[in-house]
């Protein structure tokens, strides 16, 4: 009787442990697998992703919560199913509204230290031939340079040190940076006037008024350039031109050379070195009578063949002796115009030249020398024939200089002679009245009118 209550009880016994270890094999079996976050250096304002990730290696279905802390402090909180022999994972965004060092974490474990800055640059892109650098600025001076350092890059050429002024206190701008100057997407200066190391381009979301850029070169790509280290130059695109930026060598560090240069505009940027050509093209002369003789004056228009604006010295001579110069600037593929003068005191056949090149012969007479005496220190444009404002008669006296040569126009020696006549006529028609009023057969008596 007894053996037969002990067999039952030991049968149930197994059926209830068989039932409890089903039911525990099934229940879920989460594994925390740890956070990370998109960015470490951000700007104020700049979202960052954070993403966390669990893994159900039970064989059924479960739910598990992520709890999302910014130093310590919740942020946000995700609560998720996750099926059996499954995994899930979850994203939460975040940004920052002052700068900064901020650590995340996700369930106590740390998902990354985000540095928040008011300005970064980042490396979007980078293949070998060109590479792409993003900034971004958010909260800085709007009358002030924003700098930021740029990654670095063990290559040709790399930009290292971006500081820039747009008058908007948050911004972006994408560089790029073409270490093969030909993949640039503008029109470069023939390589007979130009030696290209690289181009850099910007484009801007905000305005531009001006950023000093450090770009670094390798020693190897000057040394095959056949440039010299102190001759490599920053230019900046203008229109179809370019204009040479003022440029310094800051470092030279073992295995590359360091610039620094400023530009005044937003655009197209070129490491190398370029060369101005400039020539005469167009040449006027004219004299001008002065109290001491008769001014020569030369006028002459430069053209710059070139791709870069370039100073010319415009050297004026006379029968071959430098008496004047001037320099002016004359823009890449433009042209610019330049004025000299020379006064002369002897008659004589005076040849003229500028820039080596000829601009003509003035002749200078006696007689124009004389008159430029007689000229009280007024100049009078002329041509090759100066005139003066003196007039001479045929006798060749001339008018005193207190005497205008003209009066309303007209001559004052014919002016003169005009009155003079006039008062003859005055003269002889009151004789003959007086006569005719005196005579023996007159009847009229002007005392009694």
């Amino acid at each position: 009787m007894w053996g037969k209550w002990v067999v039952a009880l030991g049968l149930v016994v197994l059926f209830t442990g068989a039932v409890f270890a089903s039911v525990a094999a099934a229940e879920p079996a989460m594994g925390y697998r740890g956070a990370e976050v998109s960015e470490t250096t951000v700007v104020v304002g700049e979202t960052v992703n954070v993403s966390a990730r669990v893994v159900n290696v039970g064989s059924s279905g479960g739910g598990f919560t992520f709890e999302f802390e910014k130093d310590k402090r919740d942020f946000a909180e995700r609560r998720v199913t996750v099926p059996a022999q499954s995994d899930r994972t979850v994203y939460e965004n975040i940004s920052f509204d002052s700068t900064g060092t901020y650590e995340i974490t996700v369930n106590d474990d740390v998902a990354g230290v985000i540095t928040v800055q008011p300005a970064r640059a980042r490396v979007t892109s980078d293949n070998g031939s060109q590479r792409e650098v993003n900034v971004r600025a958010n909260g800085v001076s709007e009358t002030e340079q924003t700098a930021v350092s740029v990654p670095a890059a063990n290559d040709t050429l790399g930009l290292e040190r971006w500081s820039v002024r747009t008058g908007a206190s948050a911004f972006q701008q994408n560089i790029t940076e073409f270490r093969d100057p030909a993949a640039a997407p503008l029109e470069l200066p023939p390589a007979e006037q130009s030696t290209v190391l690289g181009v850099l381009t910007v484009e801007s979301d905000a305005g531009f008024e001006d950023s000093t850029m450090r770009v670094g070169v390798n020693d190897s790509v000057v040394a095959n350039s056949s440039l010299d280290s102190d001759n490599v130059t920053l230019y900046q695109r203008n229109g179809t031109a370019w204009e040479r930026l003022e440029t310094s060598l800051v470092a030279n560090e073992s295995d590359r050379v360091v610039y620094e240069a400023t530009a005044t505009r937003g655009s197209a940027y070129l490491v190398g070195q370029m060369e101005s050509v400039n020539e005469v093209r167009r040449t006027s002369l004219e004299t001008v009578a002065v109290t001491d003789g008769q001014r020569i004056k030369l006028d002459a228009v430069v053209r710059n063949t070139g791709p870069v604006n370039g100073e010319f010295v415009g050297t004026m001579e006379v029968n071959g002796e430098a008496v004047n110069e001037t320099t002016v600037m004359v823009p890449g593929s433009d042209q610019a115009s330049l004025s000299l003068s020379h006064t002369v005191t002897s008659a004589g056949t005076y040849s003229i030249t500028v820039g080596n090149t000829s601009a003509g012969q003035v002749i200078i007479s006696e007689s124009q020398l004389q008159n430029s005496g007689s000229t009280g220190g007024a100049d009078a444009a002329s041509g090759t024939g100066a005139e003066t404002n003196a007039s001479s008669d045929a006798g060749g006296s001339s008018v005193p200089a207190a005497v205008p040569p003209t009066v309303l126009g007209i001559d004052t020696l014919y002016l003169g002679g005009g009155l003079g006549i006039a008062l003859l006529l005055f003269v002889g028609v009151f004789f003959v009245l007086r006569q005719s009023g005196g005579g023996g057969g007159g009847s009229s008596n002007f005392d009694e009118f």
